[in-house]
């Protein structure tokens, strides 16, 4: 649904129904494991267009989200449509914390600066940024 207090102008409103588009901005991981149903996650997040982002307005299709394990393994995921982004447990079973990542949008790049061992981006790149994370993940 088309929504203007979204910086990509689309917005999240299909409930909890089984899909990987679903509630971008939100802790994933941390939403399959309350509620037991849907995949299991290594790591979980959406790349924004906008630091601030409300819940559930839709990121940026097509970035590149590049985790580097601490075996020097990369794992490079694609956003969809909703700006979401996961890697399965089953498709990582040898993925070793801490990690790194990096994202890539039309030629920008930016990592973060400190390895991590939770793989709920959503956990900290919340709207206002919550433990040291300066918001949401994005290329600004």
């Amino acid at each position: 649904m088309s929504t203007s207090e979204c910086s990509t102008g689309m917005k999240w409103t299909s409930g909890d129904s089984g899909s990987s588009l679903m509630h971008p901005g939100g802790n994933c991981i941390q939403c399959h494991a309350d509620r037991g149903e849907g995949p299991r996650f290594v790591a979980a997040g959406t790349v924004h267009a906008a630091a601030h982002e409300a819940n559930d307005c839709a990121g940026i299709e097509g970035a590149q989200v590049t985790l580097t394990d601490a075996n020097q393994k990369e794992y490079t995921l694609t956003t969809n449509a909703s700006g979401n982004f996961f890697l399965h447990a089953g498709d990582a079973k040898d993925f070793a914390s801490p990690y790194t990542a990096r994202i890539s949008v039309d030629g920008v790049q930016r990592a973060m600066n400190t390895p991590q061992s939770s793989g709920a981006c959503g956990s900290c790149h919340t709207a206002p940024g919550d433990n040291g994370a300066p918001g949401r993940i994005g290329p600004t």
